[in-house]
């Protein structure tokens, strides 16, 4: 059984059950392991919660330079912000560990409290890192780049409520509803 395998599962089970509910004997036995070989590799919930948060999070921050320096960077600044939510949304909900990443920075076990914080505002600073950028290179926008991305970011937070506590309707309905005053609200 691959490390690899056995994070997959325990993502799983931390979405499901999680961080309190989640115990490592489940997960071995998902894995085809016994707990003692999952002890090897972790020798705690709290170890196996560390590394994945870890790795998920360094895969968010890829996902988020990609998106903006990809070839959609040539849509209007609309359009990529527009897309980023969606892509933000349907990632949520096909990516296991999207949604562990968001969940958890919500929902943080207090033992794990300080490392979590820690690595989602890594995430952030990359996420205003590039949307800054993005910004700076925009003209017709009435706030400053930094302004502009603390909006976004601010309106991110608020329809990941939606996603963490609600459902992909509310999401979408939500977004309907606050796109149409952010993007109105930026332009000069």
């Amino acid at each position: 059984m691959s490390k690899k395998r056995i994070k997959e599962i325990a993502i799983q089970h931390f979405n499901r059950l999680g961080y309190e509910g989640a115990k490592m004997a489940q997960i071995a036995e998902e894995a085809g392991i016994r707990k003692q070989s999952l002890a090897y590799h972790y020798p705690s919930k709290k170890a196996l919660l560390l590394e994945v948060y870890e790795e998920v999070v360094q895969q968010e921050q890829q996902f988020v330079r990609h998106f903006f320096g990809s070839p959609i960077a040539r849509d209007t600044l609309e359009q990529q912000l527009h897309a980023f939510l969606i892509e933000h949304k349907n990632r949520f909900l096909t990516h296991p560990n999207v949604a562990f990443m968001f969940v958890l920075s919500f929902i943080t076990p207090l033992e794990v409290h300080d490392f979590v914080l820690a690595q989602y505002r890594m995430y952030l600073g990359t996420l205003k890192e590039e949307l800054t950028a993005l910004f700076a290179n925009q003209k017709g926008i009435r706030p400053s780049p930094e302004e502009a991305t603390l909006a976004f970011v601010t309106l991110m937070d608020g329809l990941d409520v939606q996603l963490v506590y609600e459902t992909r309707q509310s999401y979408e309905q939500a977004l309907a509803i606050t796109w149409n005053v952010f993007w109105a609200g930026i332009q000069c």
